[in-house]
C-alpha cells in the first residue's frame, strides 16, 4: 500500500498544484483554456498516436475486454438514471448525470497514471475504453438527454483530436510506417509534456469548476438537484462500477472469453477513475444543470485516490516503476 500510495502521490500531486495555481489566483481563468488546448491537441495526441503506432492495441483478448468494459457501462448508466428519476431531475439532467458517472478521466489522468502503474501493456486497454465512451456510453447518455443527442455524440466524436491520433496510430502500426527521424523526435518531446501538463491543467478546470458552481449557486440558489446527497454516484463511479467490469468479466471467462490478466486490471482501474471534467462542457452545452454534474466531477475526483489505492491494493497490484 505504502508502494501504491508513493506512486500515486506525484500525479495527484500535479493536479492539486493546478488546483492550488488556480484558487491562488496565480493562473488567471481566461489562462486555462490555452493550457487545456495545448494538453487536447498537442500533447495527448501525439503520446496516444505513438502508443498505438507501437502496437499497444494489438493485444490478444481485447474485444472480451471492451465487451466486459462496455456491458458493465451500461449497468451503471442504469443505475444512476435509477438514481436521477426517483430525485424527479428533468429528462435533460437525468441524460448527463448517467453521463458523468459513466465517464472516467482516462485521458488527462487515466493514461499517464495507469501506465505509470502498470506499464505499457496498460495504454492499450486504457486507450480501447476512450472508443466505447466515446462513441458508445456518451451517445448512448446524449440520446436520454436529447432527442438529437447520438447526432451531437458522433460529430462531437469526429472532433475529437485523441481519437483521430488513435486511427492514425492504428494504421501505422498495421502498415508498418515509420516516421522521418525529426518528425518522430518532435511528438516525442509533446509526449513527454503530456503527462505533468495534463494533470496540472486537470487540477486547473477543478477549481475553476468549482469556483463556477460555486458562484452559480450563489447567485441562483442551485439548480434542480445541487443540493442532492451526492454519495450514490460517487460510490457508483469509485465503486460499483469497477466492481461490475471484474465481475462481467469473471462471467465471461467462465462462458469461454480470454481475457489476459494485465488488462483486466487496467479495466478495472479505469472504470475507478473520476468523472471526466469534459461532461461539464456537453452539460453546459445541452442545458443541463451544470451545478449538479460539476459537483459530481469535484467529489468523484477527491475520492478517486483512495478508490485508486484500495482498488490496486485489492486487486494485488505491484508498480512496475520505481519512484
Amino acid at each position: 500500500m505504502v508502494d501504491l500510495l508513493l506512486l500515486f502521490l506525484p500525479f495527484f500531486t500535479l493536479v492539486l498544484l493546478g488546483w492550488s495555481a488556480t484558487r491562488g489566483g496565480l493562473l488567471p481563468l481566461a489562462g486555462i483554456g490555452a493550457i487545456n488546448t495545448f494538453v487536447l491537441y498537442f500533447a495527448l495526441p501525439p503520446l496516444v498516436f505513438r502508443l498505438a503506432a507501437s502496437g499497444a492495441l494489438a493485444q490478444p483478448g481485447l474485444s472480451g475486454l471492451l465487451l466486459a468494459y462496455g456491458l458493465a457501462g451500461l449497468v451503471v448508466v442504469g443505475l444512476a438514471c435509477l438514481w436521477a428519476r426517483a430525485r424527479g431531475l428533468a429528462q435533460r439532467d437525468i441524460g448527463l448525470v448517467a453521463l458523468v458517472t459513466v465517464f472516467p478521466n482516462s485521458g488527462f489522468l487515466g493514461l499517464p497514471l495507469l501506465t505509470g502503474l502498470l506499464g505499457n501493456q496498460a495504454a492499450g486497454p486504457v486507450v480501447a475504453t476512450m472508443l466505447v465512451d466515446v462513441l458508445g456510453l456518451s451517445s448512448l447518455c446524449l440520446a436520454l438527454a436529447n432527442a438529437h443527442g447520438v447526432q451531437h455524440a458522433l460529430q462531437g466524436a469526429a472532433r475529437n483530436p485523441m481519437l483521430w491520433a488513435l486511427a492514425l496510430g492504428l494504421v501505422a502500426s498495421f502498415t508498418g510506417l515509420h516516421l522521418p527521424h525529426a518528425l518522430d523526435e518532435v511528438l516525442r518531446l509533446l509526449a513527454q509534456a503530456a503527462t505533468p501538463a495534463a494533470l496540472f491543467t486537470l487540477g486547473a478546470v477543478l477549481a475553476r469548476t468549482g469556483m463556477q458552481a460555486s458562484a452559480r449557486s450563489a447567485t441562483q440558489g442551485g439548480g434542480q438537484g445541487a443540493q442532492a446527497p451526492l454519495w450514490w454516484p460517487t460510490l457508483l463511479k469509485l465503486a460499483v462500477h469497477p466492481a461490475l467490469v471484474w465481475g462481467v468479466a469473471t462471467g465471461l471467462k467462465a462462458a469461454g472469453w480470454v481475457l489476459p490478466w494485465p488488462g483486466l486490471l487496467a479495466l478495472c482501474l479505469a472504470a475507478a477513475l473520476p468523472s471526466a471534467g469534459n461532461v461539464l462542457m456537453l452539460a453546459e452545452r445541452e442545458g443541463a444543470d451544470t451545478g449538479l454534474v460539476a459537483r459530481i466531477i469535484l467529489w468523484t475526483t477527491v475520492g478517486s485516490l483512495g478508490s485508486l489505492l484500495l482498488w490496486s491494493a485489492t486487486l494485488g497490484v505491484r508498480p512496475v516503476l520505481a519512484h
